[in-house]
């Protein structure tokens, strides 16, 4: 199987954007811009990493954002050169990959069905782009006024795709390519380039009434569910206590079909109600010897598949946990960080109370967990 990275470029100065922030890292619905383009990557099944090219004046801030919110093994990060060109050249030294993606975090309306079509092409294509038709008469201005055939242009933008062993073979022998405007413009002249239309207008923010335009769009259809769940397992003697994907052999363990994680059962759970689909056992019933001792990792991933199906993403999962003992204290950020990779949600909490000694988990006779997760439909 072909191997598919991509490169997300925010190392622009945003002079033309007339503030003295830079664009990529507004705030839309309490998310960067950049995000937007970064989270569908780094869900996207198909893309194994992601170089994020930056501006040197928020690459600090970019580094702390993803370092809290993403797996770096999956992420890298370098400083931005002074065109595009080197910028895309910093990032193609950092990867080895046979396809790779170039998308502006400017354009934060990327859809994941426009990357799906996009990628679909890299099968037959060496390079390609997203582009959208020209509707307005343009005119040519240099010398003598000429009217264009409009049905004879592209507006292109992002992503960008190129196969990297052509595109490096092509740069080192090309001449006066520094201010290229995209990586198109490498392959145009002997290469064969697929075209792929956007599905929706897919706008570069360039000014402030460019960012009003998106603001508007990615929050005038937003939907909303949240879903919950609470989850009881009393204690079994001489096997291991699974929570949150870690074992602990404290001497016990939990009771149930599988291996009782009730963390993993509630974050599947929770998700399950918000896209209505009932209960753990509607999905996965304690009668289906299949599921006799499963790593409960396997549930969450199979509703969170179920979800994706849905075009929902997971905006954030808070999970509370109650029991007298072992002490999570070391161990609650592991466990947000084993969701996280099981979920592809950025925004996980994790808590642990006791019961003061109350009921039946305050007297010892199990361990309780509860989820509430918030997801968003993918317009």
């Amino acid at each position: 199987m072909k191997k598919i990275k991509a490169i997300l470029l925010m190392a622009g100065a945003s002079t033309r954007f007339h503030s003295n922030r830079n664009k990529t890292i507004y705030q839309i619905n309490q998310k960067p811009l950049y995000l937007y383009s970064l989270d569908l990557f780094y869900q996207h099944p198909k893309i194994a990493a992601i170089t994020v090219v930056c501006h040197q004046t928020i690459i600090d801030e970019v580094y702390e954002t993803i370092k809290q919110n993403y797996d770096l093994t999956k992420i890298t990060l370098v400083e931005g050169g002074k065109t595009r060109l080197e910028s895309v050249q910093k990032a193609l030294n950092n990867m080895v990959s046979d396809v790779v993606l170039i998308h502006d975090a400017a354009r934060p309306l990327i859809t994941k069905v426009d990357i799906d079509n996009l990628i679909e092409q890299s099968d037959f294509f060496s390079c390609g782009s997203l582009y959208h038709p020209i509707y307005d008469t343009v005119k040519q201005t240099t010398s003598k006024v000429k009217t264009l055939d409009r049905n004879e242009l592209k507006a292109v933008s992002t992503p960008q795709f190129f196969t990297q062993p052509l595109y490096e073979t092509i740069l080192k022998a090309s001449d006066n390519c520094k201010n290229i405007t995209d990586e198109l413009q490498l392959f145009e002249t002997n290469f064969d380039i697929a075209f792929v239309e956007e599905s929706r207008k897919n706008l570069k923010v360039t000014t402030l009434e460019d960012l009003e335009y998106v603001n508007y769009i990615l929050t005038k259809n937003n939907i909303y569910k949240i879903g919950h769940s609470f989850d009881f397992h009393p204690f079994a003697k001489d096997c291991l206590l699974y929570l949150g994907g870690i074992s602990f052999d404290v001497g016990f363990g939990l009771m149930g079909h599988s291996d009782a994680d009730v963390v993993y059962h509630v974050v599947a759970e929770s998700m399950m109600g918000a896209l209505e689909m009932g209960d753990l056992g509607t999905l996965f019933p304690d009668t289906d010897r299949q599921y006799l001792n499963k790593d409960s990792c396997y549930f969450v991933k199979e509703v969170v598949k179920k979800l994706n199906q849905e075009n929902f993403v997971i905006e954030n999962i808070d999970i509370m946990i109650y029991l007298e003992k072992p002490n999570l204290k070391e161990y609650k950020s592991i466990m947000a960080k084993n969701i996280k990779k099981l979920t592809n949600c950025n925004y996980i909490n994790v808590k642990a109370t006791t019961l003061e000694k109350k009921g039946l988990i305050g007297t010892g006779e199990g361990i309780a967990s509860e989820a509430v997760v918030l997801i968003k439909k993918v317009i």
